[in-house]
């Protein structure tokens, strides 16, 4: 048994108007069209739903117990209709952002910041991810745009550099004093740095390690953590390694460490990844990011 919407549309019209050329153009229909759709309906239920008669049109006894399953149907389906309007709007509003663990604590929530008052419709959701990993969460599907340093290459997707970030030293103030206002590396030569493998992302990797090596610093590298703020970082608050790190992401450490740029300084690239088709809501992030990120950095300057 097969009927349709336009069909149990007809019944309920031509029900409440019991007039075939009303019940049409309340439906914005042709007369013909109607009688044709409650015809099929009539077929398809093997019953009579009205009496035609040149004295009107009546409901039928059963047109009469037919037409409230009829009218609970389509009040059905138009919330049908409501809720997936809702959700379509939700999913046109919605993004993910995958996040390293150097933008989480400091640029991220200025981007949520200013997206909370520029674009309210807008629903974000942060994806923390370990470093190296940004790239990754966009290609699976696990976020609509990335946000990260040294974001690898994106499979079937785009990655683009917005700005660069410059790299700071993260140490126990008792090894460089309190009033220090740069750091010389090869001076911490006999302290290690501690460093998440290289395997987590080695483009980022070894563009720290060649900022060590043209500033004449040869590091004893000490890694095994995913995370410079993770189970090792007891060495940097007992003052047994250093650690290079971005300026956000050492600025948000700094109350319990002193954060310090280097006197030749080093910078990273700041970039975000992403993949084709961008909803509209990713596009409007994207727009926005690089003036969120210079604007942060020009308040810092």
């Amino acid at each position: 048994m097969k009927f349709t919407v336009r069909q149990l549309e007809a019944f309920r019209a031509v029900a409440t108007e019991l007039h075939f050329g009303r019940a049409a153009s309340s439906l914005r229909l042709s007369q013909p069209t109607v009688s044709k759709e409650l015809h099929r309906l009539e077929r398809a239920l093997d019953l009579e739903l009205f009496q035609r008669s040149s004295g009107g049109t009546a409901l039928t006894a059963e047109g009469e117990e037919l037409l409230p399953h009829a009218e609970r149907a389509l009040d059905a389906l138009a919330r049908l209709g409501e809720a997936a309007s809702t959700v379509k709007r939700r999913l046109a509003s919605e993004v993910r952002v995958a996040t390293s663990p150097s933008i989480v604590n400091r640029l991220m929530p200025e981007i949520l910041r200013y997206l909370e008052v520029a674009h309210p419709q807008l629903s974000i959701t942060t994806v923390e991810v370990e470093t190296g990993e940004v790239g990754q969460a966009v290609e699976n599907g696990e976020a609509d745009v990335g946000l990260g340093h040294h974001v690898g290459p994106v499979h079937s997707g785009h990655v683009r550099t917005i700005g660069h970030d410059e790299v700071y030293v993260l140490i126990a103030e008792e090894l460089v004093g309190p009033d220090v206002a740069a750091v010389d590396l090869a001076r911490l030569e006999k302290l290690p740095l501690l460093l998440w493998p290289r395997e987590h992302n080695p483009a980022y990797y070894d563009a720290l390690l060649t900022i060590c090596h043209d500033r004449r610093l040869d590091p004893l590298i000490l890694t095994g953590t995913s995370r410079i703020s993770g189970s090792r970082s007891y060495f940097l608050h007992d003052g047994r390694a250093f650690s290079l790190v971005p300026r956000d992401f050492a600025l948000a450490e700094a109350p319990d460490l002193r954060a310090v740029p280097l006197s030749v300084p080093g910078w990273l690239p700041l970039d975000v990844a992403w993949v084709d088709p961008l909803s509209p809501a990713s596009r409007i992030l994207l727009q926005e990011v690089e003036k969120v990120a210079t604007s942060a950095r020009e308040q810092d300057a």
